[in-house]
């Protein structure tokens, strides 16, 4: 069986997130894919042992995509 996900292993990706009206940007690399019971794909950086949602992720070179998250995050 063949599953296609947006972003392949090895692929540098920005993990974004607010907490306590702060903006965290996180660069990692995609060590590990996995689709969990739900059918949900979620990523597992090389850095952070923490899973993240393909919906939180922004790859790496897409600076308008980044400036855009940073900025729906912040309002």
């Amino acid at each position: 069986m063949k599953i296609e996900t947006k972003y392949d292993i090895g692929q540098k990706f920005w993990y974004l997130y607010e907490e306590n009206n702060t903006v965290h940007i996180m660069e990692d690399t995609i060590a590990e894919i996995v689709i969990n019971e739900e059918g949900k794909i979620l990523y597992y950086g090389s850095i952070s042992a923490d899973e993240v949602p393909q919906e939180q992720m922004v790859v790496y070179e897409d600076t308008e995509k980044l400036v855009k998250q940073i900025k729906k995050l912040l309002s």
